[in-house]
């Protein structure tokens, strides 16, 4: 959970976050608890009223960004029937197999604008329907994570249009739920919020939220949208050309689109402005998989001090090993692929391994293999004629100067970076000042100019001959991969 304070002349005033974890009961699930969500929702909200960079400034309005794809069920109190299943989730790869053959994947990416995969919250819903059936019954709505915050911060049920659009009940080209697509998929579509543009007024803050957060009662509260849209306004993806690269807990590759463009490799969903759409490719596991190795493997190898400590000595020691990491592969498949393999069952696996590679040929073989994950989404662009002139890294992962050099050199294009974490939560306060009437600019328009790294030519050529290498992986393993997960 991140809080952040926006000025009026674009600047952050002040940001608070707070962690919480992801639960895997089962092999394959992936759960997160609401009610800790709107606990660390009010708790980073009291903390940054309380910065004395905000100087007792008065808030104007609120707006939100969040995780896309996950299902949180409420009761007729508006209380959670059970845990939020959300965006990494693979138990619903049967139900996706099974809409493949009866409703047909490209029927579905064709109306939905998305590929037919596991984590959505569609799937998601049907396999509450057929497991969980007495929840199903007790539901009276079901929401996207951060408009349950909305719902806690308003009282009011609603979703966007951009948020709506990962849960493959939105019909894309006219930016409504698909009846269609909820008919077949054997769902009730009476749970479903109503739809609003991500700048509309959804509700104001009411008394206990205000009790809760330090917020004032009647503050308005804009819808929002999800993260990858929220980005998009943060950083003025708007038109084809600029691509925006995100290096978070996972990786995506996004840019604007003024005409709808359906791939079923591909994610195409609503911008926040009508007439506009988003094209995104992404990959699960991109920091994730550095900071499970960090935890898991570097930890138990002696290192020392906090995850993000770890996090950055692999990086440093990376940094001391060639392009290439002398010969060895890392596929980034710890929760499965998406772009272009739509494939929960991938697994993750070093190829190449011998007695000369040590941790840090590890730790690079890693960042180098998110790279070409994120590669994959830019040669679908180029199959589809999206030009990509202008790339934009951002996200945690973007902090490291040599994880920034080996996008330029896999993308063999510059490759430029705004410091800071926080742009969808930039573009979330941009659309709340939106629904009061007050335009603020982007994140390119304020601060210091973005630093570029542009591809070096030695490291490119190595990094096309292992690029080679690397996208013959999962075809030639994806059966081993599939009898691994049964």
């Amino acid at each position: 959970m991140r809080a952040l304070a926006l000025g009026e002349e674009g600047e952050v005033l002040g940001v608070q976050g707070r962690d919480y974890a992801i639960r895997e009961p089962r092999p394959g699930f992936a759960e997160q608890s609401p009610r800790e969500w709107w606990e660390a929702t009010a708790d980073c909200l009291r903390r940054l009223l309380e910065l004395e960079t905000l100087g007792g400034a008065t808030v104007r309005s609120v707006g939100l960004s969040g995780q896309m794809h996950g299902l949180v069920l409420l009761d007729r109190e508006g209380e959670p029937l059970r845990d939020a299943i959300i965006w990494p989730d693979r138990r619903t790869a049967d139900i996706c197999r099974e809409w493949a053959g009866s409703v047909g994947s490209d029927a579905i990416s064709a109306v939905a604008g998305l590929p037919l995969a596991t984590g959505f919250m569609a799937p998601s819903l049907a396999w509450v329907r057929r497991n969980e059936p007495r929840l199903y019954e007790k539901a009276e709505r079901v929401l996207l994570p951060k408009d349950y915050i909305r719902y806690r911060l308003t009282g009011e049920f609603a979703t966007d249009v951009t948020d709506a659009s990962g849960s493959l009940m939105l019909d894309v080209a006219r930016r409504r739920w698909s009846d269609e697509l909820v008919g077949k998929f054997g769902l009730d579509g009476r749970l479903l919020p109503p739809i609003l543009n991500s700048s509309d007024i959804a509700g104001s803050i009411t008394a206990s939220a205000a009790e809760s957060t330090g917020l004032r009662a009647g503050l308005p509260v804009a819808t929002g949208g999800a993260d990858i849209a929220m980005t998009a306004l943060a950083l003025g993806i708007g038109r084809p050309g600029t691509v925006a690269v995100s290096l978070s807990t996972g990786g995506t590759v996004i840019t604007g689109l003024d005409r709808l463009a359906l791939d079923r490799r591909m994610h195409t969903i609503c911008g926040a402005a009508p007439g506009r759409w988003i094209l995104m490719g992404a990959t699960l596991s991109a920091g994730l998989s550095l900071s499970w190795f960090a935890h898991n493997v570097a930890a138990a190898d002696g290192a020392s001090g906090t995850g993000e400590d770890i996090v950055g000595k692999l990086a440093r020691e990376a940094g001391e090993v060639r392009p290439g990491a002398e010969g060895l592969l890392f596929a980034p498949y710890l929760c499965g692929e998406r772009t272009p393999y739509m494939d929960p069952g991938a697994k993750g696996c070093f190829i190449g391994l011998s007695l000369r590679h040590g941790r840090a040929h590890m730790a690079r073989a890693i960042m180098e293999g998110v790279a070409y994950s994120l590669g994959e989404s830019l040669d679908i662009f180029q199959e589809l004629g999206v030009p990509a002139r202008t790339i934009i890294c951002s996200g945690g992962g973007a902090r490291s100067p040599l994880w920034r050099q080996i996008l330029a050199d896999v993308f063999d294009r510059p490759v430029k970076w705004l410091p800071g974490e926080e742009h969808s939560g930039i573009g979330a306060a941009m659309a709340g000042a939106l629904a009061v009437g007050v335009t603020l600019p982007d994140a390119t328009a304020v601060g210091r100019a973005p630093e570029e790294l542009s591809p070096e030519r030695e490291s490119v050529a190595v990094h096309r001959r292992q690029r080679a290498i690397y996208k013959r992986i999962h075809p030639q393993l994806a059966d081993i991969f599939d009898e691994l997960s049964r």
